[in-house]
């Protein structure tokens, strides 16, 4: 069984995929994002380097998703990525109707290949908490990029939650601050075992 937490940069997918693995005993499968090479390129550049950051990402998450299959498919699995994730900042940052063809097509490909959520929890915040939060982290390759990138992100992961046709549950960082009060790693899992069991 594979729990996706999704949202955008800075929203606290991997504490909480951490933090939600350790309370309910489970694997977790965490993004690998600083092996990407041209991650840097991309944040000096967006525009210039948008086509290998994102087929790069693809690849990595459809690897990680692939050699952890069996994992998946014999017991609970936790992860802060999948790859639908690759397909909304490829659909933000190629600006390319070739390359962005090219992606669809690969994407569409991968897909078939790898596990899908049986639950994604859906964690937002508003982009005033987002950006505090990329600010507080310090990796001076986020810092790069205006608060305007973030938002734009942001709006389009509202935009995917909406859509999104799986299994679903919406958290709001605005209320539920994981740091101040672990116990809420509890409650979340209390909501997951109610989720899992509806029809």
């Amino acid at each position: 069984m594979l729990i996706v937490v999704e949202g955008c940069v800075g929203v606290g997918k991997s504490t909480v995929a951490k933090g939600l693995a350790a309370h309910r005993n489970s694997g977790t499968l965490l993004e690998k994002f600083e092996q990407n090479p041209f991650l840097s390129a991309f944040y000096d550049d967006p525009c210039a380097h948008a086509i290998e950051t994102e087929f790069s990402f693809l690849l990595m998450h459809f690897h990680q998703l692939k050699t952890h299959f069996n994992a998946i498919a014999s017991s609970e699995v936790i992860a802060d990525f999948h790859l639908d994730k690759d397909l909304l900042y490829a659909e933000s940052n190629l600006g390319d109707s070739k390359a962005e063809k090219l992606f669809k097509e690969l994407y569409d490909f991968l897909i078939r290949q790898v596990p899908p959520p049986t639950l994604m929890i859906c964690l937002s915040a508003n982009n005033d908490l987002l950006i505090q939060r990329i600010r507080q982290r310090k990796r001076d390759f986020e810092l790069k990029l205006d608060a305007k990138y973030y938002a734009d992100i942001n709006a389009a992961y509202e935009r995917f939650f909406a859509h999104y046709s799986g299994r679903k549950l919406r958290i709001s960082m605005d209320d539920w601050d994981f740091l101040k009060e672990p116990e809420l790693y509890r409650k979340l899992s209390g909501l997951i075992d109610e989720t899992l069991q509806e029809k």
